[in-house]
C-alpha cells in the first residue's frame, strides 16, 4: 500500500472512531465507571488466561516448526502481551507480526524461520475465525437458532480438524505452500523453497487447534463478562457469533488496534444480532476502554514473570 492511502485510511479510521464516540456521549463512560467489580475482576481474569493461552499456542507453533525448545511459556506468555501492547499504538501487521518476529528472533529463532512461525500461528486465528463465520451469519440474521449455531459449529471445527490432519499427513499442503512464492511480500522475507520443511507435523496442528478453540472461547467470554458488567445482557451465543467476524474485520483495519473499523463492526454486528442501539454502543465504546486497560495490566504481569526465570533456564 502506497504512503499516502495508507496514511489516508488510518486518519479515516479515527474520525470515525472520533465520531462513534462522540455520537455515544458521557453515557458510556459513566456506566464503564461503575461497571459491577466482580464481573470486571472475571473479565480480566479471563483476558489474561487468554493471553497464556495464546502464548502457549505461540510456543507450541514454534517449537513444532523448528523441532527443538525455544522458551519456556513465561517468556512467550510475556512476548505476546508485548505485541497486545504494541498493537495498541502500533498498526496490526507491525505489533503482530514485525513485533512477534523480532522477539522470536531474540530468542534465538532465525529471523526468516521466526516470521513463517508467525505467519502460521496467526493463520490459525484466520482459518478458525474463518470457518465460524458462515454459522455466526446465519444465526445473526435469524435463520437459525442458538442450539444449532451451538452444532454447526462443533461440526466444523470437527471436520476443520480432520481435514487438516489429513492434509499435513499426506503432505498435499506443500503445493500450496508453493504458491505462496507469488506473493511478493512473503517472497522478501521468507525464503519459501528451504522452510516447506517446516509445515508443521499433525500432533503439533491438532494441538494447536485445540489452543485456539480454547483462546476465542475464552476472549468470548471476556466480553460476555464485560457486558455483564455494564449489566448488558447478551446471549452468549451472540457474543460467540460476533466474535468471529469483528476480528476477521482487523485484516483489514490499519489502524492501531483495528481503530474505528473493528468498533463500527461490533456496533453493526450487535445490533444485526438484536441488541438495542444504545447498548451495542455503550458496550462498543466500553470494551475498547477496558481491553485497554487489561492489555497493560497483564504486560505488566508478564514482565514480572519473565523476570522470575533464570536467564539459562530454556525450559519450563
Amino acid at each position: 500500500m502506497k504512503r499516502w492511502l495508507r496514511i489516508t485510511l488510518q486518519l479515516l479510521s479515527f474520525l470515525l472512531f472520533a465520531a462513534l464516540l462522540w455520537w455515544a456521549g458521557p453515557e458510556p463512560w459513566q456506566q464503564a465507571l461503575r461497571g459491577d467489580r466482580l464481573a470486571l475482576l472475571l473479565a480480566l481474569l479471563a483476558h489474561g488466561a487468554a493471553g497464556m493461552v495464546s502464548g502457549a499456542r505461540l510456543r507450541q507453533v514454534a517449537q513444532g516448526l523448528m523441532r527443538r525448545p525455544v522458551a519456556s511459556w513465561r517468556r512467550f506468555f510475556y512476548l505476546n502481551m508485548g505485541a497486545r501492547a504494541l498493537g495498541l499504538v502500533l498498526p496490526r501487521t507491525l505489533s503482530a507480526v514485525g513485533g512477534k518476529s523480532a522477539a522470536l528472533r531474540a530468542l534465538n529463532v532465525p529471523l526468516q524461520h521466526a516470521v513463517w512461525v508467525v505467519l502460521v500461528d496467526n493463520l490459525f486465528d484466520v482459518l478458525l475465525l474463518g470457518v465460524l463465520a458462515l454459522p455466526a451469519l446465519l444465526y445473526l440474521q435469524g435463520v437459525i437458532s442458538a442450539a444449532l449455531f451451538y452444532l454447526l459449529c462443533l461440526i466444523l471445527i470437527l471436520l476443520f480438524g480432520g481435514v487438516m490432519a489429513w492434509l499435513l499427513a499426506t503432505h498435499r499442503l506443500l503445493p500450496l505452500l508453493r504458491q505462496l512464492t507469488r506473493i511478493p511480500w512473503l517472497a522478501r522475507r521468507v525464503k519459501l523453497d528451504q522452510l516447506q520443511k517446516l509445515l508443521p507435523d499433525t500432533k503439533t496442528a491438532v494441538i494447536t487447534l485445540a489452543w485456539t478453540v480454547l483462546l476465542n472461547l475464552l476472549l468470548t467470554l471476556t466480553y460476555v463478562l464485560i457486558a455483564q458488567a455494564l449489566r448488558i445482557t447478551v446471549p452468549f451465543a451472540l457474543m460467540l457469533a460476533v466474535f468471529p467476524i469483528a476480528q476477521l474485520s482487523l485484516i483489514i483495519a490499519i489502524a492501531p488496534g483495528g481503530l474505528g473499523i473493528f468498533d463500527l463492526g461490533w456496533l453493526g454486528l450487535l445490533v444485526l444480532g438484536g441488541l438495542p442501539q444504545m447498548s451495542a454502543t455503550t458496550f462498543t465504546v466500553a470494551q475498547r476502554a477496558y481491553i485497554t486497560v487489561f492489555v497493560l495490566i497483564w504486560t505488566a504481569v508478564s514482565w514480572a514473570l519473565s523476570l522470575t526465570e533464570r536467564p539459562s533456564n530454556r525450559e519450563t
